[in-house]
């Protein structure tokens, strides 16, 4: 019976230690879950910080890496807490990490998963007032990654060579979120930033937008005012991964080489438009790019369809159509100049006239431009060609009526040169100086007149009266015409005048066509010096002849000085 007793109260103490060793372990489960952490493992994969309140007791080596590469991704990264510089690189990625961090002494233990990238994740968990913030990679691959001292230390230097050259770039780069938050920035952008209306909350987060543009297309130009002043960019966008890369640069000197160009061009719009002369411009491809209202006036062309941009043949076939060309013998010869007319525009040496039907004359020039380019130049010279036509008449009338005259007749200008002769003058002479390119005047016709008469004071008198230095003796005043006479080789006297023209120039008659008794009676003027001689040398079987009176000559001859002086070829200046 005791033992039956003893053995019943052993069960009952057992049962109760067991109940009681139960309730204690479903005790410390409930604990757990309310306030107590999981045990760290030190050997477990990711970032682990520990903060009290905002103050940061300790992290692990990957905290402290991650840190330290947070300090150097700004300009005022450096000057900012742990706490400050972890939460901006958590927001964008947790967005509810606020709300979760606010809760947690109540639920113990939080896991966020982050926005966009599912393999990384942030464990929070509350332990005695303190914090425990884990980020850890939960993908296999990345858990375990083992890298030797070589690997590591040449992706370091390449990291440091990206945060050098985004820092300072000049262009501006910056990261969107899916939902058009700035999630990162260079520094360049935060000097943008800075610089704007939006300084005071440059630190806030998400980083203000600097370009006012919405949504801006993928390949676009933003401008940006700043002090009065609008700074240009090329915009790019890249999307990868649910984010958006930004990236601007500025094209400030393009922008304004555009506008200046812009500019110049629409003057020379405005002063094309102004001009009276046609104007065609043809690309390297023969495609109409440039016209003025004056090429419409003068060919009646459509605007419509120079607008269109035709091509050189095109402009051509419908200036034949409209009869504003030149209509050749046949089609084939028409193709052949359009070809050579191509050809000569490009070499610039495209000049003619085309006579039109309605009467109209029009001088049309090609000449070349760069690249390739041909440049048509259409005047109407209507009137031009009208005037010269009535100048050539009577010109050509003029000419006439001095080849009808039976005197020789030439004129000379103020300086020397020929201007105009008749047929008379130059059988007189045996010379046509209108026509010869090396006519050197009256210089070289004097020497021509010398060299077929007899000595003679007149050609030194000629010489002074067309430079005007001869005088009357009397008066003083330039004499209007001079006269005398010569004696050809030939034996013929020839009779001589010059007169004076409106205008300053000269015009010098000979005429041998005088009675017979005149060629008889009248003796060339000679020089003095030379007079003895002659008498010296005359024939004793012509005493008659011999001691003829010579004709008494003008009044200024008989007046003229009796001072000579002789020069190279055989010229005699009085």
């Amino acid at each position: 019976m005791p033992q039956a007793l003893f053995l019943a109260g052993t069960i009952v103490i057992s049962a109760a230690l067991i109940v009681s060793g139960c309730l204690a372990i479903f005790a410390g489960l409930s604990r757990r879950r309310q306030g107590v952490a999981p045990k760290e493992d030190g050997a477990e994969q990711g970032a682990l910080f520990i903060f009290r309140e905002q103050t940061l007791i300790d992290c692990s080596a990957r905290a402290q890496a991650l840190l330290l590469s947070l300090s150097g991704t700004g300009t005022q990264r450096a000057e900012q807490s742990p706490w400050l510089m972890l939460r901006d690189y958590l927001i964008p990625r947790f967005p509810g990490i606020d709300a979760a961090l606010a809760g947690l002494s109540h639920k113990g233990c939080v896991q966020l998963d982050a926005a966009g990238a599912p393999q990384l994740s942030l464990t929070a968990s509350y332990l005695n007032g303190l914090v425990h913030l884990r980020l850890s990679d939960c993908s296999d691959e990345s858990a375990l990654l083992a890298m030797d001292r070589l690997g590591y230390d040449a992706l370091q230097k390449e990291l440091r060579t990206m945060r050098f050259v985004l820092r300072h770039m000049p262009g501006l780069v910056w990261q969107e979120n899916a939902d058009g938050q700035v999630i990162w920035a260079n520094s360049a952008y935060l000097r943008a930033l800075e610089q704007g209306p939006e300084a005071e909350t440059i630190l806030s987060w998400p980083l203000p937008k600097v370009f006012d543009a919405p949504n801006p297309s993928p390949q676009s130009r933003l401008a940006l005012e700043q002090e009065g002043k609008t700074r240009w960019f090329s915009h790019v966008a890249v999307t990868d991964d649910g984010c958006t890369t930004h990236f601007a640069n500025p094209i400030d000197a393009a922008v304004q080489s555009e506008t200046a160009r812009r500019q110049t061009l629409q003057t020379l719009t405005h002063t094309f438009s102004a001009l009276p002369i046609g104007l065609a411009l043809f690309d390297s491809d023969r495609r109409l790019q440039v016209f003025n209202p004056a090429l419409v006036d003068l060919t009646g062309l459509q605007p419509l369809f120079l607008a269109a941009r035709p091509s050189f043949e095109q402009v051509l076939y419908s200036l034949r159509e409209s009869r504003m060309l030149p209509e050749p013998k046949d089609f084939n010869s028409w193709r052949k100049e359009i070809l050579d007319m191509e050809l000569a525009a490009e070499n610039g040496d495209y000049a003619e006239e085309w006579s039109l039907d309605s009467g109209k004359t029009y001088l049309v020039t090609g000449r070349p431009q760069p690249d390739g380019a041909i440049a048509l130049f259409m005047q109407d010279i209507t009137s031009e060609a009208t005037l010269t036509r009535s100048f050539r008449a009577e010109i050509d009338t003029a000419q006439n009526a001095l080849d009808g005259l039976e005197q020789a007749v030439v004129i000379f200008g103020l300086n020397g040169q020929t201007l105009l002769s008749n047929a008379e003058y130059s059988n007189l002479w045996n010379m046509d100086p209108c026509s010869d390119l090396a006519d050197r005047g009256l210089s070289q016709a004097i020497s021509v007149w010398s060299e077929a008469c007899e000595p003679t004071t007149f050609w030194a008198r000629l010489a002074e009266f067309v430079a005007s230095r001869l005088r009357d003796p009397d008066s003083g005043q330039q004499r209007p015409h001079i006269s005398g006479s010569a004696k050809l080789l030939s034996g013929e006297v020839m009779r001589m005048k010059a007169c004076r023209l409106a205008g300053g120039s000269t015009m010098l008659l000979f005429d041998l066509h005088s009675p017979p008794y005149l060629n008889r009676q009248v003796k060339p003027d000679i020089d003095r010096e030379i007079q003895p001689q002659l008498a010296a040398r005359s024939d004793p079987a012509e005493p008659a002849r011999a001691s003829m009176p010579p004709v008494q000559g003008s009044r200024e001859e008989n007046a003229r000085k009796t001072r000579t002086a002789r020069h190279a070829g055989n010229r005699v200046r009085a």
